[in-house]
Order: C-alpha cells, then structure tokens, then sequence
C-alpha cells in the first residue's frame, strides 16, 4: 500500500491519474465514444510510436544531456529499411536488423563527439539532426518508397487476441527490458550516478565516456525500431517519418518524472506521459476541436513539462511561486 502511495505522490502517478480524469471526462461529453475498442486501440497504438523514441530519450536525460536527432535518425534508419525491402527484395527481418543497426551508429556518432570531444549535447544533436535529415533529402529527393512486404506491415498494423496492437506489445517489450536494465544491472546504476553527479561517477570509477557513448547508440537504437515500424503501419517510407517527435518525446519523458538535469526517472513514467499526450490528442479529434490546436497543446504540454521539472528541482523557485498564490 505504501508502494502505491509514494507512486500515486510522484509525478508519473499525478499523471497518471489527470490522464484517467481526462479520458472519463472525453468519454461523457461525448456520450460514450472514448473507451470504444476501436479508439482505444488507435490511442495506444498512436501512442506506442512517440513512447518508443521518448525511452531513448528518457536514458539520456538520465545523464543529464539531451538528443534533438531522434526524428532524423528513426526517418534515416526507416529510409534503409524502406530501400532494402522495396528496391534490393531483402528478407524484412534482415531489413529491419539493418535499420537497427543504423540507428545504433547514428547514435554512435553523437555519442563520441559529446562523450569524448566534450561537446554539449544540445548543439551536437541539433547540428547532426539537421545532416540526418539532409541525407535522407539527397538519396530520396522527398519520394516516397512504395510497397513494403506484408510480413512487415503486420508488425506495426496487425491485432493479437482480437484487441491488442503488435506495436503496442513491442513497446512494452521495450519498456520492461529497459526496466529490468535501469534497475538490476551495473549499466542502469552507472546511468543514474552518471546523471546525479558525473565527477563523482568518474572518481569512483564508472567509465563515464563509453557509458555515455552506450547511452546515445541505444537512443539512437529506439528512434530507428520506431522509425522502421511507422513506415511498416505507413505501407511506405516518407521523408516526414518522425519530424515531430523531438517535442512529444521530451514532454513524455518530463511528464513521467524524468528530471532534464539527470538522475532521477525512468520509462514506467514515460509511458504514463506518452498516454497523457496521446489522449489530449485524441480528445481534440472527438470534442471536433480545430487539428490547429494540437499543436498549441503540444507546445503547452511541453512548457507545463519543462516548469514541473524546474518547479521540482528549485525549491527556491518553489516557495517564490507559493508566496504568490498565497498572495491572490
């Protein structure tokens, strides 16, 4: 009872609970249409995407950086597979391993300017985003790549039990053997020390630069799983694949309880936090409130975001903020 408690006191379990509040409300407004099994289905399988990447971002604001790059490695890890499958006819696992691997190297590339050149994350993954996407540009020259095997699209588009998306179950996946690493092995503990104080991880010993470096493959690892599944479920790659996860993902990620400073966090929170996006999302489209406004609740969402983290780490900002509404 305690467990349940401290969770439902932090800030995945506030979350979690404005998300129920928000899904029962959508559903009586609108006399019933939330929790049909058709737009429960379309709200995680939606949802499941953005929190696949936002777990590659949740490990690096764990260390206290940031990864910009996400979109443009899940679109340029998509645009391998796509090619693979559709233009060479290779085996779709094959293609899919590939993309993988891609995006384990894109990763790679971010993490050895920041981990051993020493360079914010902020402006490496900004400055290799902007290249990601390039290539992808100049091989594609923005057309589209038709007719994706069958077998690939089931993995994004198919049902298991009549009621559960492929995708959803991968997400899970995902979210328990991250889980299980954050929590059980050397690694996770390493992420953790890495984010709550690097000089001190580095003093007793943590290889902070390969851990780094792990961190920012693995993120990349993400980004491409989801980046390759999206053009499953799409039939088709598209060069706009992913362009606009950088937000959501970061909003998940803080929404769920992960600080932007480091060390403190992890993925059970960020899909708390996707769902929360996800069914603001999906309570736009049923209330037939103009699509215009989700990305202003997007933003919104990211700002309320960003200020609970501020909110959660200053307690000087926090007693300034309660002394003004003591004041009204």
């Amino acid at each position: 009872m305690k467990k349940v408690t401290d969770f439902l006191k932090s800030t995945a379990g506030m979350v979690l609970i404005v998300t129920i509040i928000v899904m029962v409300a959508v559903h009586f407004i609108t006399g019933g249409n939330f929790f049909t099994a058709y737009n429960v289905s379309t709200l995680t399988r939606q949802a499941s995407f953005v929190i696949i990447v936002a777990f590659g971002q949740t490990l690096v604001l764990l260390t206290g950086g940031i990864d910009l790059s996400v979109a443009a490695v899940g679109s340029v890890a998509s645009m391998c597979a796509a090619k693979m499958m559709v233009e060479s006819g290779i085996n779709p696992a094959v293609s899919i391993l590939v993309s993988c691997l891609v995006g384990l190297a894109l990763g790679l590339i971010n993490g050895v300017f920041i981990a051993y050149l020493k360079l914010t994350p902020f402006i490496v993954t900004l400055a290799t985003a902007e290249i990601y996407k390039g290539i992808v540009y100049i091989v594609t020259k923005g057309t589209p790549i038709v007719g994706i095997p069958a077998g690939a699209k089931f993995l994004a588009n198919g049902v298991l039990f009549g009621f559960l998306p492929t995708i959803v179950i991968i997400m899970l996946v995902i979210c328990f053997a991250l889980w299980m690493m954050l929590r059980y092995t050397k690694f996770g503990r390493y992420v953790y020390a890495l984010g709550g104080n690097r000089n001190c991880a580095k003093i007793v010993g943590i290889n902070t630069e390969k851990v780094l470096v792990m961190v920012y493959m693995l993120s990349g690892l993400l980004a491409s799983i989801a980046g390759t599944m999206m053009a499953c479920k799409l039939a088709s790659f598209q060069a706009t694949i992913g362009e606009n996860w950088v937000n959501p993902t970061i909003a998940a990620s803080v929404l769920g309880g992960t600080s932007m400073i480091g060390g403190i966090g992890g993925v059970v929170g960020t899909v708390i936090g996707g769902l929360l996006q996800q069914t603001v999302s999906t309570a736009i489209t049923l209330l037939r409130v103009s699509s215009y406004w989700e990305t202003v609740v997007t933003g919104g969402v990211v700002l309320i975001a960003v200020t609970i983290d501020a909110l959660k780490e200053n307690s000087a900002m926090r007693d300034k903020v309660g002394r003004l509404f003591k004041k009204k």
